[in-house]
């Protein structure tokens, strides 16, 4: 079975989008934009060195006639680490061939966490587990649509690696319903509030696959999708085909979330609030803390990747960011940047995590960032687009006086 992978990492320093992570209810309170004070950045944790060769097991889907089981070696190469920004090539089968691609990464400022962006498309999500072990999620929604494990080990890792253990993977199997609440760009971010369900009928230890049904302009839409449950067995992704993708977290036994975005004309992002079926008690859904209010003026710094025909060539520059509604967990706003010489203006829509500090958000034309609540005044992105120009970057923004 050929796999289908396109790792070219490339930090877009310039561009920012808020991407709404799909919310369970309807927003019903705007929160009060915060007076700004000086922000204090906590310190980054330890950055781990991950130069090198790193060799291992590429299991998941793609979506041949349906999706397909594959489970292929893969290799790759970190040529090049500044602090927490990284870049090489990766090595996988296509066609019989060994094909060879660029990537660019960044890693989270905990130190543990890292996303990345293949060219000419697909995008990563992992874990270092160990000095010398990895696990990544890769997705591309381009054709064919794919998702898999990555877990990769460093060549010359000394002695056995003591892996840590995999939580038990919760069985998700079986019919579930809710409701998609978000933003949809028609003219603009606009509200959209809609009913959708979503049938698993495969499920192996962590991967799992399926259908999900939906209205869109008062059709009836259904689409596969394929997921893969992270190592704590509490959260997981999903790809759709021929578009689209999840992040998602598991609430209890019979409720789960999901945040969805597209970045296909229209661009789009959802919180799918969804309960299982055949669940026989009322749901004790955990509650959503209180979120911060961000309507407001922010600048920033932009540091990342973007590809050129030489390859992810670093890039750094300014920006502004302006939320200008707020409701609950969704904001939309509009983010500001320069790109080789000429301003560039998108709207962004994002939504916030129920924990009040985690941020998804996606932009139009194209991108999208997953981030941080730092503090009361600093917010910190990391930027995806595939899009427009591969490019990856870490915007850091403060609140303007």
């Amino acid at each position: 079975m050929n796999m289908k992978r396109e790792f070219i990492v490339v930090f877009v320093c310039l561009c920012l989008a808020f991407v709404l992570i799909a919310g369970c209810t309807t927003p019903a309170t705007t929160p009060a934009a915060q007076p700004a004070t000086h922000a204090v950045t906590p310190a980054v944790s330890g950055v781990p060195d991950l130069v090198g060769n790193w060799s291992g097991t590429s299991r998941g889907y793609v979506d041949t006639s349906g999706y397909q089981v594959v489970d292929d070696a893969i290799q790759m190469n970190i040529v090049e680490q500044t602090d927490r920004l990284f870049k090489g090539q990766l090595f996988f089968p296509s066609n019989g061939t060994v094909k060879t691609k660029e990537f660019a990464g960044i890693l989270g400022a905990d130190g543990k966490t890292l996303r990345t962006v293949e060219y000419p498309g697909g995008f990563s999500d992992g874990i270092v587990i160990s000095a010398d072990e990895l696990q990544l999620i890769f997705r591309d929604q381009a054709t064919p649509s794919t998702i898999t494990i990555d877990s990769l080990k460093r060549s010359t890792g000394s002695g056995q690696l003591a892996t840590p253990t995999v939580q038990p993977m919760p069985d998700l199997t079986g019919k579930w319903n809710g409701t998609a609440t978000g933003y949809i760009d028609t003219s603009g971010y606009q509200v959209t509030r809609d009913v959708v369900s979503l049938n698993v009928t495969g499920q192996t230890d962590r991967l799992f696959t399926g259908q999900v049904s939906f209205v869109m302009n008062g059709t009836l839409e259904t689409k596969d999708f394929a997921g893969a449950l992270d190592r704590d067995g509490k959260t997981f992704r999903t790809v759709e085909s021929p578009d689209g993708f999840n992040d998602g977290v598991i609430l209890s036994a019979d409720e789960i979330e999901l945040t969805f975005r597209d970045n296909a004309d229209p661009s789009r992002i959802v919180i799918d609030s969804l309960k299982r079926s055949t669940a026989t008690s009322q749901v004790a859904t955990p509650p959503v803390l209180s979120m911060p209010g961000i309507v407001g003026n922010w600048s920033g710094i932009s540091r990342g990747y973007m590809k050129t025909a030489s390859g992810y060539q670093v890039i750094q520059g300014t920006m502004t960011m302006k939320v200008t509604g707020q409701t609950d967990r969704l904001f939309t706003g509009q983010v500001a940047y320069v790109v080789n010489g000429s301003p560039v203006t998108k709207d962004v829509a994002g939504v916030f995590g129920r924990n009040g500090k985690t941020i998804e958000t996606v932009e139009y034309p194209g991108g999208f960032s997953d981030g941080v609540v730092i503090s009361t005044d600093e917010i910190q992105l990391i930027f995806r687009d595939q899009v427009n120009t591969s490019t990856i970057a870490m915007d850091t923004f403060r609140r303007a006086t």
